[in-house]
């Protein structure tokens, strides 16, 4: 595959990968509004999650069948993202932006990324499926594509919450907790319904 192609493919790839609505950019979006190296540090933890669950999925994608474990999954990424709503609603804003950076919330950013059923079924899906019709070349690129993401979604928030002020920033603390708690619910909904089967 030529450079020019596996890095527009990979660059598309990480960008679809982190930039649609869900748990992990909500989170991002809320630790954004106080520090953009906090938002930033929660979107490279779950790039993180990302890489391991790429290693999981391209080094053993023959031998592992996760079907089994599918419900149990579901359930584990609800119940987190249920408690991670409650904290957020429970959060309260500062009219002081800046931060010191401490608690920067990396480690958060990777276990959001290897509880969220979504990104485990991409890289189980779309991500598998990508390498089994191009192969590896994309995903030397993809990286860089949900760092490009997250670095602009991070910075936009940062930006509009120092300009607004406290409204914008409860709303979207008000939108982190419904977009957590709803996919928590989902995620419960879907798990128990595995099991029920």
């Amino acid at each position: 595959m030529f450079i020019g192609v596996a890095l527009v493919l990979g660059v598309s790839l990480g960008v679809s990968l982190a930039a649609p609505p869900g748990p992990i950019t909500a989170m991002i979006v809320d630790r954004s509004m106080t520090s953009v190296l906090k938002g930033f540090m929660i979107g490279m933890g779950a790039m993180s999650a990302d890489f391991t669950l790429m290693i999981i999925t391209l080094g053993f994608r023959s031998a592992i069948d996760l079907g089994f474990y599918d419900g149990y999954i579901f359930l584990i990424g609800g119940i987190f993202f249920i408690l991670l709503s409650v904290g957020v609603l429970r959060s309260r804003y500062s009219d002081n932006i800046k931060s010191s950076g401490k608690n920067m919330n990396y480690f958060s950013g990777l276990l959001l990324g290897l509880v969220n059923p979504m990104q485990i079924a991409w890289w189980f899906t779309a991500g598998l499926s990508v390498f089994q019709r191009f192969g590896i070349e994309p995903f030397y690129f993809l990286f860089m594509g949900i760092v490009l993401w997250v670095a602009f979604l991070t910075y936009a928030i940062n930006r509009s919450v120092v300009k607004y002020g406290k409204k914008l920033a409860e709303g979207i603390k008000l939108f982190s907790f419904v977009i957590l708690l709803s996919f928590g619910l989902v995620f419960i909904y879907y798990g128990i319904n595995l099991f029920l089967k």
